[in-house]
């Protein structure tokens, strides 16, 4: 086996393994909260700004009915719950009331950004259960890649960062040197941040998300010449364009189309479980990708036109490069 084969082939290993190990995680949380979908992505606005549309929400069992709390916001608890004893559809909206009839609770839920209560209450054993955490954003990407766009495009681009050496071939020359500048890595930690920032301070911040956006085209021109590795560029840029770039791209596309991942498929709810399947797109899915390609498809391509010109030993990539790692040359000579 080639050295370009079994470097491509160590960095799909590693992403199965970090893929075997959130999928053990996923079980090992079912076993802790004891509920059948421990980790759900909320898709509508009806939580805004208390859950944000994307978000993960962490579902624990509800142990002791008597001891849930129904009351007005922010008192009473988010609970998760199905529509109905037959439907495979989840709601998550805060119990703002409860009412004991028959020794079976009934709780009157409502969805924070919703004008009114839920039509009907819903009965402790339709509960799946409550919310117990939230990590904002993060969630758009398991609902995007259910999607066949979504999905082709990420394998896309994992295809070609795994089997660059074939693609994109490198031609022999002289070696980059210097140092990795260290600076080069800042633009690839705003949307981090700006995630973090989510967290503490739920709702509305387009503003942080377009910043990141910026940041992120940036380190596109960047991340090609600092890194003398071009495989560790490429998998550093890989891992942050699928787990966080996509998320927020997905996140500013409802913020300036309104379509939400409720829209993207036919069924309805304002949460849904992970699942591996993929789902039948709409139209406004359709409408969402393309203003999610605007977003994202100049960064890819500028990217990867980089990492091609470095590879191939154009003059002006390999001086800029060179500089950019602190190898004082001569003369530019291109």
């Amino acid at each position: 086996m080639d050295d370009g084969l079994l470097e491509s082939a160590k960095y799909f290993v590693f992403f199965i393994a970090i893929a075997a190990v959130a999928f053990g995680g996923f079980h090992l949380m079912r076993s802790t909260l004891k509920t059948q979908y421990p980790v759900m992505v909320v898709v509508s606005e009806s939580m805004v700004p208390t859950l944000g549309v994307g978000d993960f929400i962490i579902v624990g069992s509800v142990d002791d009915f008597d001891a849930l709390t129904a009351a007005p916001p922010p008192d009473g608890e988010i609970i998760v719950f199905k529509r109905s004893s037959s439907s495979d559809e989840y709601i998550v909206h805060r119990a703002i009331d409860k009412e004991l009839n028959d020794d079976i609770w009934w709780f009157t839920t409502k969805g924070d950004n919703n004008w009114g209560r839920d039509p009907q209450p819903t009965p402790e054993g339709r509960v799946m259960g409550k919310v117990v955490g939230r990590l904002p954003v993060l969630g758009y990407f398991p609902l995007f890649i259910k999607t066949l766009r979504g999905f082709l495009l990420v394998a896309g681009f994992m295809a070609l960062v795994f089997f660059a050496d074939y693609i994109i071939p490198k031609k022999e020359g002289e070696p980059t040197g210097g140092r990795f500048p260290l600076w080069s890595l800042a633009p690839f930690l705003v949307a981090p941040a700006v995630i973090v920032v989510l967290w503490y301070l739920p709702g509305r911040h387009l503003m942080y998300e377009l910043v990141a956006m910026i940041a992120w085209y940036v380190g596109c021109v960047v991340a090609p010449l600092a890194f003398e590795d071009d495989d560790m560029g490429l998998m550093v840029w890989l891992y942050h364009f699928v787990l966080a770039m996509v998320p927020l791209a997905c996140d500013i596309v409802w913020w300036t189309t309104g379509i939400t991942p409720s829209n993207w498929w036919t069924g309805e709810g304002s949460t849904v479980p992970i699942t591996w399947l993929l789902q039948k797109e709409t139209a406004a899915f359709a409408q969402a990708f393309n203003r999610l390609a605007l977003l994202l498809l100049p960064g890819c391509f500028i990217f990867f036109t980089f990492i091609a010109f470095k590879r191939r030993n154009v003059k002006l990539f390999h001086f800029l490069s060179r500089k950019m790692r602190g190898v004082s040359t001569v003369s530019a000579d291109f």
